[in-house]
């Protein structure tokens, strides 16, 4: 059975080791390299043949989304496995949306981080969606919508609560005691931090995750 090359790329010397140590003598992992930075990778991708990326967000010279960029470019089709902090949780799951294949904490333990590229070595290391690789981003949408609402400031979240009342503009401006434009002001800022396109799709994500209490 062929191994499955691993790339991993983190400036923490710490963690380095800790994969260096997770993979010896494995049977069905190969480190090809622990590298920590943008201009490593692009030397180091022509020469080896890849399977899997396990990054980290934050590199010597840039980020996990360059790295991204950089295999569009060599039109490569290598799956990227973030790797990173509780703290940078929300950079995480976003950069799901830019491509990568999964997300996984720094606090996971060694049995999830190869359970988790074996998965990925399942779907043949391409980017479809296939009902298991769409569960392994799905995983994290709920997290995700939470993280979102949570930034709201607590003025949006006045509003956003009366929106889901049904409440118009004029009632909402009268009720918190601003003027109309400053609510369509809060409303538009709300629908650019949660993401959403329509006051139908807010509707629904308020409905569903707006937790904060009255």
């Amino acid at each position: 059975m062929k191994k499955i090359n691993i790339l991993v790329i983190d400036p923490s010397p710490i963690i380095q080791i800790g994969f260096k140590t997770l993979f010896k003598n494995s049977s069905k992992f190969e480190l090809i390299e622990c590298i920590d930075s943008i201009y490593d990778f692009n030397e180091l991708i022509k020469l080896n043949n890849i399977d899997i990326i396990i990054t980290e967000l934050k590199l010597a010279d840039g980020d996990a989304y360059d790295i991204l960029k950089s295999i569009r470019l060599m039109s490569k089709e290598i799956p990227v496995l973030v790797f990173t902090n509780k703290s940078q949780k929300l950079h995480a799951i976003d950069i799901l949306k830019n491509g990568a294949i999964g997300y996984l904490s720094k606090n996971s333990k060694k049995r999830k981080i190869k359970e988790t590229l074996e998965k990925i070595a399942l779907q043949n290391f391409k980017f479809i969606e296939t009902n298991s690789f769409t569960r392994l981003k799905n995983n994290f949408n709920e997290d995700y919508n939470k993280i979102k609402m949570d930034s709201l400031s607590k003025r949006e979240i006045q509003v956003l609560k009366l929106f889901i009342k049904g409440k118009k503009n004029v009632q909402i401006s009268n009720k918190l005691n601003i003027n109309q434009k400053t609510v369509s002001t809060y409303q538009g800022r709300i629908m650019k931090k949660l993401g959403v396109d329509s006051k139908v799709e807010l509707f629904i994500m308020a409905k569903n995750h707006l937790t904060q209490p009255d």
